[in-house]
């Protein structure tokens, strides 16, 4: 049994299913006799520099092509640009409406009427600003959105000629200065300083560096010493599975889902030696630096926030376990108390897509076809009410010189 949507009510689990889109990921020409469609990208790689409240978008723009080779007569030719959300746990497992949902985002027309066009290529412009509060593309445990251009042109005689090509989109966000976190340990006297980089890239390795203080305790005269650290990286996942109009009274009504979580561990490792420890202090300390990573074969999905629902985190736990020795003084015989503790620690993580050599569509402000007038302006014939005669002017003098010759 399903539960909807209700608050942090986790739902039941249901088995993953091998539904998969019954569209192709590649792109798919349908010819008509030798008349095809084809498309050419002309901007940049899609990106959206930023998180989903400050990007201003990403620029899409292109030639739409039609080898018309036969010459035929078309009727209508119009383009439009799709979210599509796959759910892997749907309502009902063997209806393709609940696993996927389609979105229009933008529709352009080319063609509305009946046109009659010789034996060429004909090509059509488009551009389109893709705002930045879209989630990127995605494909997890639980989600997998895409993109397409879908195309479709129909001749007079009845003929349909239609394309569907993938785009990706990406979200980068730019890194910053380090982030510092402190975390305290009662009753002891513990206290950890963690200094932790902005952004983390999947397939990446990144440094984080960890100061332990307050190791010594003078009143009971016993000092801490670090064992082993450990450190693991979750994807913490989670989806609403909307129900169609034929499963919606499994939910109680239509506009109701089922929410789904799941945390996996894409990346993990522990450090036995390396670290200094300084017990020469008043309160001693302990430093290090751990090198971590997400392994490019764990399939990390980067960061993401979606209209629907459905966001994707990071979390980097720490653990240090640290053992308690008996110090009864200087250059003394050390023994362990046998008392330990794990020091246990989270932090959330910016993952993000890499963001090369490119720059945001606005700070380079490229025209788009939208700006460029249809046609020259035309010159029309001229009005013969305004016209003027040479006759209305005065004679000019005519000054005759003889230049002397000498």
């Amino acid at each position: 049994m399903v539960k909807p949507v209700s608050g942090s009510k986790r739902s039941k689990f249901i088995p993953k299913t091998n539904f998969d889109s019954s569209l192709s990921s590649k792109s798919s020409v349908k010819s008509i006799g030798s008349s095809t469609i084809d498309m050419k990208i002309e901007s940049p790689p899609l990106v959206f520099y930023g998180t989903h409240k400050e990007s201003t978008g990403a620029l899409l723009t292109g030639l739409m092509h039609i080898k018309n080779e036969n010459g035929k007569e078309w009727e209508n030719f119009t383009m439009t640009l799709q979210a599509e959300t796959l759910s892997r746990r749907p309502v009902h497992g063997g209806c393709a409406n609940c696993a996927t949902t389609v979105e229009v985002i933008n529709k352009w027309t080319f063609i509305t009427s009946h046109t009659r066009f010789g034996k060429d290529v004909l090509s059509y412009p488009f551009s389109y600003l893709l705002p930045g509060h879209l989630p990127a593309t995605t494909n997890n445990t639980l989600i997998k959105i895409s993109y397409f251009l879908v195309a479709s042109a129909t001749s007079v005689d009845g003929d349909e000629l239609h394309f569907r090509k993938p785009i990706t989109v990406e979200r980068s966000i730019l890194p910053g200065p380090d982030r510092h976190s402190v975390r305290v340990f009662p009753p002891t006297n513990l206290s950890a300083t963690i200094k932790l980089p902005s952004v983390v890239y999947p397939g990446g390795d990144f440094v984080f560096d960890i100061r332990l203080d307050g190791v010594i305790s003078k009143e009971k005269a016993t000092r801490w010493r670090l064992r082993k650290v450990n450190w693991r990286i979750d994807e913490n996942t989670l989806a609403v599975s909307p129900a169609c109009k034929h499963h919606s009274a499994k939910l109680g009504g239509e506009g109701k889902g089922v929410v789904h979580e799941d945390t996996r561990t894409v990346g993990c490792g522990d450090v036995k030696h390396g670290w200094k420890s300084d017990f020469d202090t008043a309160d001693g300390k302990i430093e290090m630096e751990v090198l971590a990573g997400i392994p490019i074969q764990n399939n990390a999905a980067c960061n993401l926030q979606s209209p629907n629902g459905a966001t994707v985190e990071h979390v980097l736990v720490v653990e240090m376990i640290v053992a308690e020795e008996h110090q009864p003084g200087f250059n003394r015989m050390v023994s362990p108390t046998g008392a330990a503790r794990v020091l246990r620690m989270q932090f959330k993580l910016e993952v993000t897509g890499r963001s090369g050599l490119g720059i945001s569509w606005d700070e380079e402000a490229p025209p788009v076809y939208n700006d460029v007038p249809a046609s020259p302006p035309g010159y029309g014939m001229p009005d013969h009410s305004s016209t003027f005669s040479y006759a209305d002017f005065p004679p000019l003098e005519v000054i005759s010189y003889v230049e002397s010759m000498s």
